[in-house]
């Protein structure tokens, strides 16, 4: 008997620390779902953000550096106590505690000893911790990055990776001036100025002519410069080679259906030169020449346009006009930046109709599910933030192991 009751014990044992193993060891979920809580906490940062410039105050920008989670998982296995031995239990022991223990001293228990830790129930016990660095981006690097204009090779890439042009040229456009027989106008980028409509006819302009962005023709990066042989004795050379000039251009593969040739310059592929590669010409419906020169945005400066359109609330609503801009169901949206704002610190639609919410400053704001360009623009943000920021800018805690020899 004792030995029957020692082999149930064991198999109970390893039954139960199998089914613990079987529970810890899948972190498949978990990974899961920190992955979705950091993209959560970086667009929360971001559109905290593009809130802050609403309100025109000031910035600040955190960086999620590392995220390490723990799981132990615990269980307890209560069964009724089975006795095994050569004698009943003596008459009027009752419920007894004592007399139930010394009852029990010659006899074989299985199970809860109630004469010595009493009855152990059935439980089983789950802890999980996380622990993240964040690390403020306040340092001079980063910030250079964001205050310097976007230049036309980024523009390119985001070109690349299928963002409309139209929705672009809006986002990375501060002002046109135009030069149209040396009268000299500009227009700003600005859905509340009174000029706007004359902005969004060279958003038009610019659609229909496929403006996009190339290298300079013969510009190449500077080689580098050789190090001093007599200070290092060898002919290596350096890591600091200029940036290759891109210039803006008018793609004709890109134009719009029945669009015709203009005159423009420069065209892409051509080898023209220009004297300023922000810069692009074309004559107009009377045949008078005219000059662009488009200035682009710093980070800094998109960040403060979108909170200008969220303060503007529907005055500030730019719609799109192109096809690959507005695109088409299910995937369909003619409104730039979407933001929907309510009083209380409740977001509107919080029940779950927002893709993001964020309560600030005594409102609630929210991005509509439905708000697909807007979604577009954070991921867009989060890339320019992530081209500014250097691995020395993030907190991350350095592991090192050590082997044995």
């Amino acid at each position: 008997m004792k030995r029957l009751a020692s082999r149930i014990a064991v198999a109970a044992t390893l039954g139960g620390l199998a089914a613990g193993c079987a529970v810890t060891d899948h972190f498949d979920g978990r990974v899961a779902t920190f992955d979705v809580a950091s993209e959560q906490a970086r667009d929360q940062m971001i559109f905290t953000n593009v809130i802050r410039a609403s309100r025109a105050e000031p910035l600040a920008f955190l960086q999620l550096g590392q995220v390490s989670g723990s799981n132990t998982t615990s269980a307890t296995l209560g069964l009724p106590s089975l006795v095994f031995g050569p004698s009943p239990p003596p008459a009027g022991t009752g419920g007894a505690t004592s007399q139930a223990a010394h009852f029990l001293d010659k006899q074989t228990v299985f199970g809860a000893n109630p004469g010595a830790a009493g009855f152990a129930a059935n439980s089983t016990t789950t802890s999980a911790v996380t622990n993240f660095n964040v690390t403020p981006a306040e340092t001079k690097d980063f910030y250079r990055g964001l205050l310097l204009t976007v230049e036309p090779e980024t523009l390119a890439f985001f070109i690349e990776q299928g963002i409309a042009n139209e929705t672009l040229f809006y986002l990375f456009t501060e002002k046109v001036v135009e030069d149209k027989g040396g009268v000299i106008n500009q227009y700003m980028n600005d859905p509340l100025d009174p000029n706007f409509d004359k902005f969004q006819h060279y958003v038009a302009l610019a659609m229909a002519y496929g403006l996009t962005a190339e290298p300079e023709p013969g510009s190449k990066p500077h080689k580098p410069e050789k190090s001093d042989k007599s200070n290092h004795g060898d002919s290596s050379s350096t890591d600091n080679a200029a940036p290759q000039v891109w210039r803006l251009c008018f793609d004709r593969s890109a134009w719009a259906p029945g669009t015709k040739f203009a005159d423009n310059h420069p065209m892409c592929g051509s080898r023209e030169k220009t004297k300023d590669p922000r810069e692009v010409s074309f004559r107009d419906g009377t045949g008078k020449l005219v000059k662009a020169r488009v200035f682009s945005r710093s980070t800094f400066s998109i960040f403060q346009y979108l909170g200008r359109i969220v303060a503007a609330g529907d005055a500030g609503a730019i719609k799109l006009q192109t096809p690959q801009a507005v695109g088409t169901p299910p995937l369909q949206d003619d409104t730039l930046f979407a933001v929907n704002t309510a009083g209380g610190g409740v977001p509107p639609g919080a029940g779950g109709d927002c893709f993001l919410s964020v309560a600030y400053g005594g409102k609630g704001y929210c991005v509509p599910d439905s708000a697909l360009n807007t979604k577009r623009i954070l991921g867009l943000l989060a890339q320019l933030l992530a081209l500014n920021t250097s691995v020395q800018d993030i907190g991350i805690t350095q592991q090192v192991q050590l082997l044995p020899q």
